[in-house]
């Protein structure tokens, strides 16, 4: 993912980068934030933006970056941490809606999570190397604010690599302490670029005030009144708004959509996916997959202004949106240049709230990822005609699983695990596609293996079984009920394990795909990085479906996966996900089955 030749390699923290010319603009930090939550204060750059902070984060409570200069290879950004060594740790989404806001872990254990220091939470983000040296604690120099209260200084210049651009970085962490509450100022910009940037973030943090009596308080949002959220939940998201960004609910109060309101550009579109996201809930979630129980839950749709903010908030690396439990938040970003909002947002919207849904439909199962993602494509298909939906193929997939057909199976090697003995097939990743039988077994860790063609099979197979096979006599006496049984089977056993009456929330879950260590995280696999179609630091643009040669598909530029952020797995047992599939395909003959998914799937126009 992120890999450095040397000294510390840098893990992915909500930096969007690209390469352009050296501007030195917004170098003077002149405008001064005043922090309604906790009332502090500092100067900061007149032309930076502010980004809003994920609910479920405990130390952040500011976060700027530099929007200019786009090709930089990584944009200037501001973070400033906040540790109260008193106050009891928030239990987060661990104290959940549906838990009548009790804490389900004890305080003592929270407690224990509390970072000792500035220091170390924002050094956490460096990754040393073997054989290399970290940064010491104590080798701080002394500084004060401007307010006389005394503080430490770190520097240092860190080797960095992402993606094929090598960078080296400028670090800065300024740290005050007073009455037991910690403050750290934590700066970045390029090496190149520090000459400019140093002075002026020194002169941000001797502007620090821990205390301004003109701070404004938090504005209470009248838009939330009547709306089923908790007023612990709906404090936090009051608390999160920065400027610029708006608030409206939808008609039937099931989602808020927070929006950066992107110079008034984005009132329409948060309007409209109000509207669509309870239509195609109410026509097409609700009707194919009934709820366990009625959702009184309500989530938040986040919408940043493009795919710099969308990565400054903590959009995982490649991806496009993705669903964050914890915070019960579908976050994306608006992809269309033009004022109107265009239907490749809309469809990261469908994909992302179909996962949203079952989520709260069914008690957090999460299905084997042909059927999980697969829909989450198929909904992307998603078109509305006034108001009424109904489902297209979705363009960003037919050329890609058209043209892994037509190269015929994946090659694969068999090898056998040395402790058990049992055998294993190991897929080439390079071209072709993967057999239905084992496609439909596979984990998220060899699904999300290779991104591309896994996204547009699932696509394709549940295209297969929902468009196609219900309209052929013969072929719906087969397969015709492989969905319904698949996931009846599938909550059946989950319920049998854990009943879906009780009030259980998840394990907390960072949308962010790389696990502590900067490496790649096996429950949480980045299925966007490998194929991700364009710089970070441009907005997204899927492609043109169509390549131009005539056969109404994309050829060899289509982008292979918009990079959609799967839900780490959640409480469906190994034994309950191998029932559901025995059940689904009891008695299919797989030669027959694949050879119709072929044949139909190469006749699929967008």
């Amino acid at each position: 993912m992120f890999e450095s030749s040397s000294w510390w390699r840098l893990a992915p923290i909500a930096l969007v980068c690209s390469v352009a010319p050296l501007s030195m603009a917004g170098t003077t930090p002149s405008k001064v934030y005043r922090d309604p939550v906790h009332k502090f204060s500092l100067k900061i750059f007149p032309d930076w933006e502010q980004v809003p902070i994920d609910p479920t984060e405990q130390w952040e409570v500011a976060k700027f970056y530099d929007p200019a200069n786009k090709g930089d290879a990584f944009r200037p950004e501001l973070t400033v941490f906040r540790i109260a060594k008193k106050e009891p740790v928030e239990g987060g989404s661990l104290t959940g809606s549906g838990a009548g806001g009790k804490p389900q872990i004890p305080q003592e254990f929270l407690d224990q999570l509390r970072p000792k220091s500035a220091f170390q939470l924002s050094m956490a983000r460096l990754i040393v190397p073997p054989g290399e040296k970290a940064p010491d604690e104590k080798t701080f120099k002394e500084f004060a604010s401007s307010e006389k209260v005394k503080g430490k200084v770190w520097t240092a210049s860190i080797a960095h690599q992402k993606g094929d651009k090598n960078a080296t970085v400028f670090a800065q962490l300024v740290t005050f302490e007073k009455d037991d509450v910690e403050y750290g100022i934590y700066s970045m910009c390029t090496e190149q670029r520090r000459k400019g940037f140093e002075p002026a973030y020194r002169t941000i943090a001797k502007s620090f005030q821990f205390f301004d009596e003109r701070a404004k308080d938090v504005e209470t949002l009248d838009v939330l009144d009547g709306v089923n959220i908790t007023p612990g939940r709906r404090s936090k998201i009051e608390r999160s708004m920065v400027k610029g960004w708006g608030v409206t609910v939808s008609p039937k109060k099931n989602y808020i959509v927070i929006y950066n309101t992107n110079r008034n550009k984005n009132k329409a579109l948060a309007r409209q996916l109000a509207e669509r996201i309870e239509l195609i809930r109410e026509q097409i979630y609700e009707k194919q997959f009934p709820s366990a129980k009625p959702i009184d839950a309500v989530s938040v749709m986040r919408i940043c202004a493009n795919q710099a903010e969308y990565h400054a908030y903590g959009g995982p690396g490649g991806s496009a949106g993705y669903w964050n439990s914890g915070s019960e938040e579908l976050v994306f970003y608006d992809m269309s240049k033009k004022k109107e909002p265009d239907e490749d947002t809309l469809a990261v919207l469908y994909h992302e709230a179909f996962h949203q849904y079952i989520f709260y439909s069914v008690g957090n199962v999460a299905p084997h990822s042909w059927f999980n993602e697969g829909h989450g494509d198929y909904y992307a298909g998603a078109r509305f005609a006034g108001s009424k939906v109904s489902i297209k193929p979705f363009n960003w997939r037919i050329g890609t699983v058209k043209n892994a057909i037509r190269e015929g199976p994946r090659s694969f090697r068999i090898e056998k695990d040395p402790q058990t003995g049992k055998e294993r097939k190991i897929y080439d990743n390079s071209k072709g596609y993967t057999p239905l039988a084992d496609l439909v077994n596979f984990s998220q860790r060899d699904y999300y293996s290779y991104p591309g063609v896994s996204y547009a099979q699932g696509w394709s197979l549940i295209y297969f079984l929902r468009e196609i096979v219900p309209k052929n006599k013969a072929m719906n006496a087969k397969w015709g009920k492989i969905l319904d049984v698949y996931f009846d089977t599938l909550k059946a056993e989950v319920n049998r394990e854990t009943p879906l009456d009780t009030e259980r929330k998840p394990e907390p879950e960072d949308p962010a795909p790389e696990g502590p260590g900067g490496e790649p995280d096996p429950a949480n696999p980045d299925p966007g990085e490998p194929d991700a179609p364009t710089d970070p630091g441009d907005p997204a643009d899927p492609g043109e479906p169509d390549d131009g040669d005539g056969d109404g598909e994309g050829g060899e530029d289509e982008p292979t996966d918009p990079g959609f952020q799967p839900i780490p797995t959640g409480f469906g047992s190994d034994d309950a996900l191998k029932k559901a599939i025995e059940a689904a395909f009891k008695g299919v003959d797989f030669e027959e089955f694949e050879a119709a998914w072929r044949e139909a799937t190469l006749k699929i126009s967008g």
